[in-house]
């Protein structure tokens, strides 16, 4: 695909020059994991430290954050490096590597969401993460309607050198992006009435008569490009089927129709989530945090089952559960009614944690399961590297 800003300014020469230290023997697939472990470890900190994700991390959070996001953007940076180094690469590698992505795309976003102090309990930060996932599903539907993915000049490496650099800014200044800035007066007079009502939504100082808080503009940022980026894309989806055969749209998943359906499932994922969401609140943090592993698994798992649609050739093997996301956010709804109807207040927790907890078996069951599949097809392993194919 072609490159980012940063990927052409340092970061691709960075991951040239470090591939060849790898030992030949490291399959590329065992580096995405280990990158996905590392930052799945911060984020799993982070939620035992500040489940509400409202800014309240300690420093040192801060700064395993910013590393652990590093390790991971350098190894998901060169597996793909290894790959082509050994003349191993698969499809069960590229599967493998975005499904780590999509559930990091999830991650980085509650990343943001601490860094800038929003928090799970704002409506705000929930679309923070779901924009996150629309993104990222239109951006890697390229691959499965145009062959390669689509990369613009301000993409991912961009979004997560910069929540790197902002995590280790707050560790050395807790009050770095709350400063409050002035914005020119006639701005104000033209945006008059949205402007009191965020100011009277806000009364802690992130908005103000006069300007408002550094953060802001980031939020701004973070829900704004998210759209646009999933917008412009969808355009090159479909100006790319102007020029396309008819045997290539006759394609299963492929086509302008096929790419509408899975836009409107998209869609419809995220308003289902939203809804859940707007329900779930005022039940405290915990159902709010089983609904985001629900939400990130769920989104994993519909973006696995699109980029299936690409390079399976064969019928592939049926979990027992189809669709993980779906069944987590019912479980959660469920739990929520039962807690409106008991007297112990421990039942519905349990019922909370049981639903993340049979969602995540529900998404590990069918990606063991489609990945053993893949590899009898190829006669490959997960974190091996074939012989034939440990050569310079």
């Amino acid at each position: 695909p072609p490159l980012s800003l940063l990927e052409m300014i340092y970061l691709n020469q960075f991951w040239e020059w470090l591939t060849p230290f790898y030992p030949l023997w490291l399959a590329p697939n065992t580096i995405t994991l280990i990158g996905f472990v590392v930052i799945t470890w911060s984020f799993v900190i982070l939620l035992a430290v500040n489940p509400s994700c409202d800014g309240g991390a300690p420093g040192w959070w801060l700064i395993l954050a910013a590393v652990c996001g590093f390790i991971y953007q350098t190894l998901d940076g060169t597996d793909g490096k290894q790959a082509r180094r050994l003349r191993c690469g698969s499809a069960l590698g590229e599967l493998f590597d975005h499904g780590c992505d999509a559930l990091t795309s999830t991650m980085y976003a509650v990343f943001s969401m601490e860094i800038l102090g929003v928090g799970l309990d704002d409506a705000v930060g929930i679309v923070f993460v779901l924009n996150a996932q629309l993104a990222f599903f239109i951006s890697n539907l390229t691959l499965l309607h145009m062959g390669r993915q689509e990369i613009q000049l301000l993409d991912s490496q961009e979004m997560q050198a910069l929540v790197q650099v902002c995590a280790t800014l707050k560790a050395f200044s807790r009050d770095v992006f709350y400063t409050h800035v002035d914005l020119p007066s006639s701005f104000l007079q033209a945006a008059r009435q949205p402007w009191d009502t965020m100011t009277r939504l806000y009364p802690d100082g992130t908005f103000s008569a006069t300007g408002m808080q550094i953060r802001v503009g980031f939020v701004l940022v973070g829900l704004v490009m998210p759209v646009q980026h999933a917008a412009f894309t969808s355009i090159r989806i479909l100006r790319h089927y102007r020029t396309v055969p008819d045997e290539i749209k006759a394609l299963p998943g492929r086509g302008v129709h096929n790419f509408a359906l899975q836009a409107a499932i998209m869609t419809a994922w995220y308003a289902g989530c939203l809804v859940i969401y707007l329900h779930l609140r005022v039940y405290g943090h915990a159902a709010i945090v089983c609904w985001l592993i629900v939400s990130m698994l769920g989104f994993g798992d519909l973006m696995n089952r699109a980029l299936l649609t690409r390079v399976a050739r064969r019928p592939l093997p049926r979990s027992a559960v189809q669709y993980a996301g779906v069944v987590g956010m019912l479980l959660l709804f469920s739990a929520s009614m039962v807690k409106q109807r008991v007297i112990l207040n421990w039942l519905p927790r349990v019922g909370y944690f049981g639903a993340a907890a049979a969602c995540t078996i529900f998404y590990l069951t069918h990606v063991i399961e489609v990945g053993n599949s893949i590899c009898r097809v190829l006669s490959v392993q997960w974190f091996a590297v074939p012989e034939g194919g440990k050569k310079e």
